[in-house]
């Protein structure tokens, strides 16, 4: 693979994805800080390495699929973490994951057969929604933690917990399922044998 600086930027997500979980399981103001600052910064690096490979002509067939699997592992951690402290059940995060895994092994048939599996503009719209959900339960969570025994902590919390929640990360989950059915058709040639 060619180190470029995007696929290094893009690399960092993948070192960031299991620091991240451990931060944020330690259940602890300073670890939830850390674990609110290291989702945002690698957030930040889905935008930097796009630009980079385009701004300095460095776009790869490596990059274009280590960057939608550097996502997947970030997003993915955090929510394994949301279900261990009962802010997302079981089954949105079995989903996801089943839907990054099935997508991942596309990406591999096609890079095996010498093609390159786009990332479509929904995938990459879902992708922003995910992290932006990521980042707004993270944000709750650090109130909630960061303030104990607190009204303003308690009310985040509690909004953490709420219906609105749920319905968000439900429609997340429901356009993930989206993204997955319209690969599955678009790329459904790399099922037939010999092709």
């Amino acid at each position: 693979m060619k180190f470029t600086l995007a696929n290094i930027v893009t690399l960092s997500r993948l070192f960031i994805a299991p620091i991240f979980l451990v931060c944020i399981l330690m259940d602890s103001p300073a670890g939830v800080t850390a674990a609110l600052v290291l989702f945002t910064v690698g957030s930040i690096t889905d935008w930097l390495d796009g630009f980079l490979a385009r701004k300095y002509g460095e776009v790869t067939d490596h990059g274009i699929f280590l960057d939608p699997l550097a996502d997947k592992v970030l997003v993915v951690s955090a929510f394994v973490a949301f279900y261990l402290i009962n802010a997302m059940p079981l089954w949105m995060v079995i989903v996801i994951v089943v839907r990054d895994f099935i997508t991942t092994a596309m990406r591999s048939i096609a890079d095996d057969r010498g093609m390159v599996m786009q990332t479509s503009y929904i995938a990459k719209v879902k992708t922003a929604l995910q992290m932006t959900f990521v980042v707004y339960a993270l944000s709750l969570y650090w109130v909630a933690i960061a303030w104990p025994d607190n009204a303003v902590s308690s009310y985040a919390y509690a909004i953490l917990m709420s219906q609105w929640t749920y319905y968000a990360i439900f429609i997340v989950t429901l356009l993930t399922i989206i993204t997955a059915v319209m690969y599955i058709i678009s790329n459904r040639g790399l099922f037939r044998r010999g092709s």
